[in-house]
């Protein structure tokens, strides 16, 4: 295999099934991710999604020996073999998060409190310390669910952050970017359920649509949304698209600039917030 790149994010490693490594731009070093929707399913469709053959539905159940063997294995690499050496640039040799995150929404999972438990099993068998986070990327959609609650607390007892997918704050923009029907009020209902239980940050791809940024009415109602939450959350991720869309309603849809992200960082920041931002 060789090293691994921003460009890349390969969910294929060896013969893993449910394990891959990828070299992580947002956190800027290794991100050790687990898949737990091999079958490509999620319950949202965003427009941006770089997972081949998406399709809508909940993934299969988990072979927790065979996930629980893979994990256990690439951890023992990390810090007992070269693996970051090889794998990783110069100056990105750190093992960041292990980090839930596959094709598809992890928490549809029937398995998905029975993958956190195995992670805080083998984060106290390697004493993986309070540097290296557990991460789960989310729309967030399973929060009223009393095992996603009861996941995420213990997520958040192992180094937990929670990044909680809003790409719209208002319910046309939110049909059009993640193609579901949902209202911001039945999104920030789910996000103060996050927040109350885990350290969390709200994670936003803005992009152009037929080479236009985001209007300044999509932007002003994002930031009417979020800063509501700005006692509750850890901060704001900023990012944009740095893959082909494989979905064909991706195919009008480009990367805004660093200059744009910046200044929609500042509009932030003015209320108190901490965000980050990258291309």
């Amino acid at each position: 295999m060789p090293q691994l790149t921003f460009s890349d994010h390969s969910r294929v490693f060896k013969n893993y099934t449910y394990v891959y490594p990828v070299l992580s731009r947002r956190s800027q070093g290794i991100s050790l991710g687990i898949n737990l929707n091999i079958n490509n399913a999620c319950n949202w469709r965003c427009i941006y999604c770089q997972v081949d053959g998406l399709v809508r539905g909940k993934p299969n159940d988990i072979a927790l020996d065979k996930l629980e063997y893979e994990l256990d294995q690439i951890i023992s690499l990390v810090f007992n073999t070269d693996f970051l050496i090889e794998y990783a640039p110069t100056g990105l040799q750190r093992l960041n998060d292990i980090c839930i995150s596959g094709n598809g929404e992890s928490t549809l999972s029937n398995n998905f409190l029975a993958v956190v438990k195995i992670i805080a099993k083998l984060r106290t068998k390697y004493n993986i310390t309070d540097k290296v986070k557990t991460i789960l990327i989310t729309n967030g959609s399973e929060f009223e669910q009393q095992d996603i609650q009861k996941s995420v607390t213990i997520i958040s007892e192992n180094s937990g952050e929670i990044w909680f997918k809003i790409d719209s704050a208002d319910t046309r923009g939110i049909n059009l970017i993640n193609q579901v029907n949902l209202s911001p009020e039945s999104i920030a209902k789910k996000l103060n359920i996050a927040s109350s239980l885990c350290k969390t940050y709200i994670q936003t791809c803005m992009f152009k649509i037929q080479n236009n940024n985001p209007t300044n009415e999509n932007i002003n109602n994002y930031i009417h949304f979020i800063k509501q939450f700005k006692d509750k959350i850890a901060g704001i991720l900023l990012y944009s698209v740095a893959r082909n869309p494989m979905l064909p309603e991706g195919n009008n849809i480009s990367q805004v600039s660093l200059e744009f992200l910046s200044t929609i960082a500042n509009k932030i920041e003015q209320y108190g917030i901490n965000v980050k931002y990258y291309i």
